[in-house]
């Protein structure tokens, strides 16, 4: 009878992930020519900032990419800026808007996921409107 629970429980526990690895995503090999940070003018206050975009492929799931774009702070803030994330790729145009928002230190990381479709890919980010840096990416997306 206690073999019979004990097995029970261990295989409740493999079902259920507990003690399971975290999952990782695939790698993302990709080249960015103009780095991965935008240097822009805030939506308000004639406050400056930066913001930084990270690219990686998104865990079990194939052609899709997250994005994590974070404000690294505005002198003059807090201030915030509409980032506009374009993309081609197997899956067609498309385009992605965020919202960050901070003072002087950096701020929140608002992550979104990106349907690109596999194989290679080209990603732009720019703040909207238009008025600093863009970044681009060339990616091979798993």
């Amino acid at each position: 009878m206690a073999a019979g629970v004990a097995m029970a429980v261990g295989t409740g526990a493999l079902v259920s992930g507990i003690g399971a690895a975290p999952v990782r995503a695939d790698p993302l090999p990709q080249f960015t020519p103009l780095g991965t940070t935008l240097f822009t003018f805030g939506d308000a206050n004639f406050c400056t900032g930066a913001i930084g975009v990270r690219l990686e492929a998104t865990p079990r799931r194939p052609g899709e990419v997250r994005a994590h774009v974070t404000p690294l702070g505005y002198q003059r803030g807090p201030c915030g800026n509409h980032v506009i994330l374009g993309w081609v790729g197997s899956a067609g145009a498309r385009t992605q808007q965020v919202y960050v928002h901070t003072g002087a230190a950096p701020g929140a990381t608002v992550t979104v996921d990106l349907w690109v479709g596999m194989g290679p890919a080209k990603l732009m980010a720019e703040t909207w409107p238009i008025q600093g840096t863009f970044a681009e990416w060339y990616l091979w997306v798993p």
